[in-house]
């Protein structure tokens, strides 16, 4: 029975397993069914989506070749625009004094622009006071002294060009030839402009001596201070000579050449002359000036009115030039030294690009610029880019190709050819060229394909700041990010940029037409390479080209399986090609025996390469100038088998001929000094730290050497110019004493850096040169109490060096965490001790090295001490300013960002809406500050999905931007040409963008404007009127642009004397705008004005009452009762009611005008004086005689006093919140 069971068991058991196999055979083919089609939808999906990504693709670069042409037409329009407002303000301003010299009235005030009303690019509602001193009042009653003012003229449509959007009507063929015309116009940059050095050469003969030596102390540290401010310095440059200093036919030949070339590389030139001239006078003046007037900026001061023949005669000379500014006619001295410095400051002005009239922000730390948003974690390091320019500039000279032929095609192959590819590395010994065929290849390259984004970074000397990987990096980054729109934040951290960079070559080479070429001259030579360039042996982006250099014998094994250029010794043919070359661009000759002695040499590769040839030619072409010297130093230096042999023999002669009895062993010192920095020396650097070196010596040393190769100008330094020079200095000045020697002589340099460690004199010199010379010598407390300064660590940080900052604390021994108590216990005793500093050290200092701080730690990842420091900036900000300065709101905007990283995201987007709150009340609704801080909520919105809100955010920033304009510098120079020039942007706008858009409808009207502005009134109404039928047409009738261009007709005809044309513009466009603006907005404000100014000339007051009596109200509700621009409305008004004898309603209107203007603008003020004499004519027309009296008298009374306007700031709410005691303690004090 059992046994049944088990049987009937089993029997069930096998049924049921054969069940379960039939439906797992069955579950196998539906799953193989199911296999098969998910990978057909697969299959589908990923070819959908390579077909989307190839149609983004050509998408992205039909925008780009769209967004590239608008970029460059936008800078080039803006260009002629401020060049041509420049003039024209300049030309309204004489025509405005001239007009009131007539009258016999001299104003006060500086004059504004006779159509102030422009409301765009051109724009400049007041170029020299408060804002609000820039608001139009109509003229007073009974006066011919009264204050002028005109209609409003023309608005300009803003030139914010669209940077979204399709491609549209431009073919390839029209794109390449529209951009290379644009490349036409691009002006050439002088070489001198590329140092970041400005150099003032200084002439003066002997009796002018006291007023260089009061110049130069008086006056040198404020025009330097100017300078530090823009990111450059300033270099003072005077060759003193005695009268009686005899000089030998070699040395006056050196001076002669010292000072030409010393004024080739100065920006301006300032000339004293007295009662005598010396030897170089007439050749100072002529290189300098004479020979071509007004190609470098000049001063001349010219000492009393008796002098020699030769004096007179240069005087006469440069007067006759009729383009320099000359003082003259002083007697003292330090009048002549203070008249020149107001002068040599201007023209700084114009060199640095500073708007001599602009009125800076009360706190002169802050500035709204764009920089904080494009590189947002720090400042883009200006310096960086002018040493690559001067580099690349220094690699590309050469007398002719060497046979580079031939490497130009492979590289071209490489270029062109298709698919990702690895790095192409050149190989090649020191001194074969290398560099010099990369930049002549670049060059070739821009001009044959501008569309193709060229990239490069020349390596220096391996101790140098070109040798960091993570400044290279940092450096090129920024210069990827400028090609988008809205770059997000430039970090400092070495990590991040490493990680992000390829990212960023990957999706810039995309959307760029002809893709990025990146080029990295001598590789080997970067600090930990293959650390931080490991990307390069990672599969490159398919549009991105990169070429590298690197010496045959120190090239990294890992970078020689890529493609590689070998780069040969030269042939003799070529040698001789060189030689010759060389040697006649010197302007000097070979004979036929020393030509052979030299092709004889250079047989072997060791004295076959290009560096050693040209160093030996220009030697031999020097001693040609100078009798039997040729053949005796050519057989010296033909002893020499290699380039450092030959550089120790070049030197060991120049000694020589340079040095004299009195300053024997100078040619040392100088170049000992060049080997222990780091980046090499400035020439006053070098002045202070040897106590016998002048320029006289100088000036000829420097020459001298960097015609010979030995030295080059780079970042306003005089360094090495190779790699083999350093060795060849070695040999030639320490030999066996080399460690000892190179220690002490640092030590003097620790010595000299440190004594410019005060907050006043802390430059990026200091920062470059400083915390590595201490590390140099080991001395680690020396290290840590330099990095601890904290003026030191924002230029570092501001440069971006925070992996040099991390490698000294690393050298410490230092975790980051003991790093960053160290850097809060630094800046709270130089805040507890601020009173020590007797105002070199502000709270508001104070506060941005809280931020530094936070800005750093955040970029670390350090949330919570970053958001501490930024805590404690604000504080003391909103303590020490004003809770409501445009800089709180800058604080705010920093720590919202904290807190957005950190996802706090409630808080971060209480403290944006704070700060946007403060740049709206501040600066206006439509300022470019204000946008930023729109875009910067609506990304908040976006991360937390609230699309909703973030859209129309969106909207507005975008629109903020189209009517903002970055603020610019104006050209300073006479614009010439403008028409064509902008006809030619037109025509190349109307290729770009088709024959019928907005966009050409913008330009036309602004186009419009520019003839305008030239009294060109008929071609402008044809422009104004085409713009105006375009936008009608594709805008529809009732669009705001229309009320623009009826704005601008209107004005025109206005200016014309055609106001029954006028006004019905002026109605239309007040009727747009009050569709889509509130009443009280400053656009339909605008149209107010003006439409009841025209109603007043023509003397319909019935219309012109109620808009004088909006304008009163629209002021009101957007400034308060008690504004300035009020009581400018309130006149305005009184002004109507007495031209229709309505006295009684006037005479309020007066006194209340008159007590704002007292309460805001003090007693004195001009505005005060114009409202006594409107009451005192009104008082006139009532007979009251004695009253008319008496306001007239004291109108005339601040008249004649010639009182400065005082300059009170409008009341701004007081501040709140608690703030720690020491703050309190150090406001008191």
């Amino acid at each position: 029975m059992y046994r049944l069971n088990k049987e009937n068991e089993i029997a069930n058991m096998q049924k049921k397993e054969q069940k379960l196999e039939t439906e797992n055979k069955r579950l196998r083919a539906e799953l193989l069914v199911l296999q098969k089609t998910c990978n057909n939808m697969r299959q589908e999906r990923d070819a959908a989506v390579e077909e989307k990504y190839q149609a983004l693709t050509r998408a992205a670069a039909f925008e780009h070749d769209r967004d590239k042409i608008q970029r460059m037409f936008k800078i080039f329009r803006e260009t002629k625009e401020g060049e041509l407002q420049a003039l024209l303000r300049a030309r309204r301003e004489l025509e405005n004094k001239l007009t009131k010299i007539a009258h016999g009235y001299f104003s006060d005030e500086n004059d504004t622009a006779s159509r102030t009303g422009l409301e765009g690019p051109l724009g400049n509602s007041n170029p020299g006071g408060d804002w609000w001193t820039a608001i139009e009042s109509e003229p007073s009653l009974g006066s011919s002294a009264h204050l002028h003012t005109t209609l409003r003229g023309p608005e300009f449509a803003h030139s914010m060009m669209e940077m979204e959007g399709p491609f549209t009507n431009v073919h390839k063929e029209d794109w390449s030839t529209a951009l290379a015309n644009l490349t036409q116009i691009v002006p050439t940059i002088p070489e001198h402009a590329l140092s970041n050095t400005l150099r003032l050469y200084i002439s003066a003969p002997r009796d002018c001596q006291a007023e260089v030596d009061i110049f130069t102390k008086e006056y040198r540290s404020k025009l330097n201070g100017l300078c530090e401010n823009e990111g450059r310095s300033l270099l003072l440059v005077h060759l003193h000579l005695e009268d009686d200093e005899n000089l030998s036919s070699l040395a006056l030949e050196h001076q002669q050449k010292a000072r030409k070339h010393q004024l080739e590389r100065s920006s301006i030139f300032l000339a004293f002359l007295g009662d005598n001239t010396n030897k170089f006078s007439n050749l100072e003046f002529r290189l300098a000036h004479l020979d071509n007037p007004g190609v470098k900026s000049s001063v001349f001061c010219f000492k009393g009115n008796k002098s020699s023949s030769d004096a007179r005669e240069l005087r006469n000379r440069v007067r006759d030039s009729g383009s320099a500014k000359i003082v003259d006619g002083y007697t003292l001295p330090s009048r002549g030294a203070e008249q020149a410095f107001h002068e040599v400051q201007k023209l700084l002005h114009i060199e640095l690009g500073i708007d001599a009239k602009k009125e800076k922000l009360e706190d002169p730390g802050f500035e709204v610029t764009d920089g904080d948003q494009i590189f947002g974690s720090g400042v883009w390091d200006v310096n960086s880019d002018f040493e690559q320019m001067e580099a690349m500039n220094f690699s590309v000279k050469s007398s002719c190709e060497l046979g580079f032929e031939k490497h130009y095609e492979r590289l071209n192959v490489h270029v062109l050819s298709a698919g990702p590819l690895p790095p192409l590395l050149i190989l090649g010994p020191s001194g074969s060229g290398r560099s010099l065929l990369l930049a002549k290849w670049m060059q070739l390259q821009i001009e044959k394909s501008p569309t193709c984004m060229v990239l490069y970074h020349f390596v220096g000397d391996e101790s140098s700041v070109s040798a960091d990987p993570i400044v290279m990096i940092r450096r090129i980054t920024a210069q990827l990010m400028q090609q988008v729109s809205s770059p997000p934040p430039l970090t400092s951290d070495p990590a991040r940029l490493v990680e992000e960079f390829p990212r960023w070559l990957e999706k810039i080479s995309s959307k760029t037409p002809g893709g990025t070429i990146l080029v990295l001259d001598s590789l080997d030579r970067f600090q930990q390479a293959e650390v931080h360039l490991q990307w390069l042996l990672d599969p490159l982006p398919v549009d991105t080209r990169i070429i590298v250099s690197a010496h045959e014998d120190t090239c990294p094994q890992p970078w020689r399986s890529w493609p590689t250029l070998q780069v040969e010794p030269l042939s003799n043919k070529n040698v001789k090609e060189l030689v010759r070359a060389e040697i006649a661009t010197l302007d000097a000759s070979i004979s036929p025996e020393d030509e052979t002695k030299v092709l004889t040499h250079c047989r072997n590769p060791m004295t076959c390469n290009p560096l050693y040839v040209m160093v030996l030619a220009r030697h031999v072409a020097e001693c040609n100038k100078q009798d039997g010297k040729v053949s005796k130093h050519l057989d010296a230096l033909l002893t020499s088998t290699d380039t450092v042999g030959l550089y120790i023999k070049v030197l060991e002669l120049l000694r020589v001929d340079l040095e004299s009895h009195e300053n024997r062993g100078m040619v040392k010192t100088i170049l000992k000094y060049l080997y222990v920095s780091r980046c090499g020396l400035s020439e006053a650097e070098l002045m202070d730290l040897i106590p016998n070196l002048h320029w006289n010596f100088q000036a000829p040393f420097s020459t001298i050497l960097v015609d010979h190769l030995v030295l080059k100008y780079q970042s306003g330094l005089l360094m090495f110019a190779h790699q083999q020079v350093k060795t060849a200095v070695c040999d030639f000045c320490f030999g066996k004493e080399e460690p000892k020697t190179i220690v002490h002589l640092r030590q003097e340099l620790i010595q000299y850096f440190s004594q410019l460690l005060s907050p006043s004199k802390v430059s990026c010199r200091v920062a470059d040169e400083l915390p590595w010379l201490f590390k140099q010598i080991g001395d680690k407390e020396g290290l840590k109490n330099c990095i601890l300064n904290m003026f030191v660590f924002q230029k570092m940080y501001a440069r971006g060096r925070c992996d040099e900052l991390f490698s000294y604390w690393q050298f410490i021994g230092a975790e980051k965490n003991s790093m960053t108590q160290a850097y809060f216990t630094a800046i709270k005793k130089m805040q507890d001790s601020i009173a020590q500093y007797n105002g070199t050290v502000t709270l508001p200092r104070i506060a941005d090295m809280y931020e530094t701080l936070g800005r750093f730690l955040k970029d670390l990842g350090h949330l919570n001490q970053a958001a501490s420091a930024l805590q404690t900036a604000l504080e003391i900000r909103e303590t020490a300013l004003d809770p409501d300065h445009p800089v709180v709101a800058h604080s705010l905007h920093q720590l919202a960002g904290l807190h957005a990283q950190w996802g706090k995201f409630s808080t971060a987007e209480a403290l944006y809406k704070q700060a946007l709150d403060i740049y709206e009340n501040a600066l206006g609704g439509e300022h470019l500050m204000v946008a930023k801080e729109l875009e910067a909520l609506a990304i908040l919105y976006q991360k937390q999905d609230k699309h909703d809100l973030a859209e129309p955010i969106k909207k507005r920033a975008m629109h903020v931007r189209k009517t903002t304009k970055t603020p610019r510098t104006p050209p300073a120079r006479t614009p010439r040409g403008v028409d064509p020039l902008q006809r030619r942007a037109l025509q190349l706008e109307e290729l770009c963008i088709g024959p019928e858009s907005p966009a050409l409808a913008r330009t036309l009207n602004e186009l419009g404007v520019l003839y305008y502005l030239q009294n060109n009134f008929e071609t402008a109404e044809s422009l104004l009127k085409r713009s105006l039928e375009m936008r009608e047409a594709l805008l529809g009738p009732d669009h705001p642009d229309i009320a623009q261009s009826l704005n601008n007709l209107a004005a025109l005809y206005n200016d014309r004397k055609q106001p029954e044309k006028a006004e019905p513009l002026y109605e239309r466009a007040l009727h747009i705008r009050l569709q889509s603006h509130n009443p009280d907005h400053p656009s339909v404000a605008s149209i107010i004005k003006h439409l009841a100014l025209l109603y007043r000339r023509q003397s319909k007051f019935d219309k012109a009452e109620p808009m004088y009596k909006q304008a009163v109200e629209i002021r009101e509700k957007t400034f308060g009762t008690h504004h300035p621009s009020v009581a400018t409305a309130l006149v305005n008004l009184a002004v109507l009611y007495s031209q229709q004898n309505k006295y009684a309603e006037a005479e309020p209107l007066y006194e209340k005008a008159l007590k704002i203007y007292e309460d805001s603008l003090g007693p004195s003020h001009p505005r005060v004086a114009e409202t006594l004499r409107n009451l005192a004519v009104m008082k006139y027309e009532l007979k009251d005689f004695e009253t008319a009296a008496k306001l007239y008298k004291r109108a005339t009374e601040i008249k004649d006093s010639d009182a400065a306007y005082p300059g009170k700031g409008m009341s701004r709410r007081s501040s709140s919140g608690d703030t720690n005691s020491t703050i309190k303690n150090l406001l008191q004090t």
